[in-house]
């Protein structure tokens, strides 16, 4: 017997070869993706962290920090109560008012007296009466005398308040024990 194989049978067999290729290769691209897809909950997705800084961001010191004496070195009446007012909605902490103690006459627009824990508010009045002399008359403590003299008109302008900015973040803190 003669097999006859008409040409209906073979173009059959070619397309049923050809489908199944296909879904061969979709299943396995299939389980490819999945596999990768799968792979990622195993790998380390944590970032790696970057530069650290183990410096305290310092703030800046206030108006509202600092404890504050107004004297009045001049003839005019009135004069330290005014700059006390003005001081106090600078924000200042304004603790005395009255007369110079030392009666120093002075001829500037003011003097700033402090003593050795009182530098860096002293330097911060000087920031809001930019024309004021430094006095720095050993004192204990931090108060820090604002005496008006016979120049003086106003307060300078308002400072711009520098803010710190931190460019690389904390270091985490550890605590080792024994």
């Amino acid at each position: 017997m003669s097999e006859v194989v008409d040409e209906d049978d073979r173009t059959y067999r070619v397309r049923r070869q050809r489908r199944s290729t296909i879904v061969i290769a979709v299943v396995l691209l299939s389980l490819a993706g999945a596999f990768y897809y799968a792979s990622t909950y195993f790998r380390d997705t944590t970032p790696t962290p970057g530069p650290c800084t183990t410096e305290v961001p310092v703030a800046p010191l206030r108006p509202a920090d600092v404890s504050l004496n107004v004297y009045n070195s001049t003839a005019r009446k009135g004069l330290a109560a005014a700059v006390a007012k003005a001081a106090a909605d600078r924000g200042f902490s304004v603790k005395a008012v009255g007369n110079d103690p030392k009666d120093a006459g002075v001829k500037q627009v003011a003097q700033i007296r402090f003593g050795p824990e009182g530098a860096a508010s002293a330097r911060l009045v000087k920031t809001h009466v930019p024309k004021a002399v430094y006095v720095n008359d050993k004192r204990k403590g931090d108060t820090v005398d604002l005496v008006v003299g016979a120049a003086w008109k106003s307060f300078g302008p308002v400072p711009v308040v520098a803010t710190p900015t931190q460019t690389l973040r904390q270091c985490p803190t550890i605590t080792v024990q024994q």
